[in-house]
């Protein structure tokens, strides 16, 4: 519809702020998984400590008809001191790079090959971390 929404999905209020760095991508994983994607979220405040919820956005290739962003995954850092850091991990399961394919009433993965870019951050307005994987 063309409106930008006032706060983004994710916005929150702390007292501290917070850094991302240090993107990942491991093939498979425990539970049938297709890919681990790994992240780090930095408290870079100076005096409090606090936590932050990280999202991971998926982008599916162009012939999936899908919207340009996916939100796929959270997680918790719990608190962090300042200077402090966590990693942060998102499991993308089959299902998570599956589309739902109208013709045929069920849900299908991309072709062979497919390239996926996963966005981490703090809101669906602030992802600064980018990887692109073949899934």
């Amino acid at each position: 519809m063309g409106v930008e929404p006032a706060f983004p999905f994710g916005h929150g209020l702390t007292y501290t702020s917070f850094a991302y760095s240090d993107i990942a991508v491991t093939a498979g994983g425990s539970d049938g998984a297709v890919a681990t994607i790994t992240a780090t979220v930095t408290n870079t405040g100076p005096v409090r400590a606090g936590s932050e919820v990280a999202q991971l956005y998926l982008s599916f290739p162009a012939e999936a008809g899908e919207p340009p962003l996916q939100l796929k995954g959270i997680a918790a850092t719990g608190d962090l001191s300042p200077g402090e850091a966590a990693a942060v991990n998102f499991l993308l399961r089959p299902r998570d790079v599956s589309y739902f394919d109208e013709t045929s009433s069920a849900w299908a993965r991309c072709g062979a090959g497919s390239e996926f870019t996963a966005r981490v951050g703090g809101s669906s307005r602030s992802l600064p971390l980018t990887v692109t994987f073949t899934a």
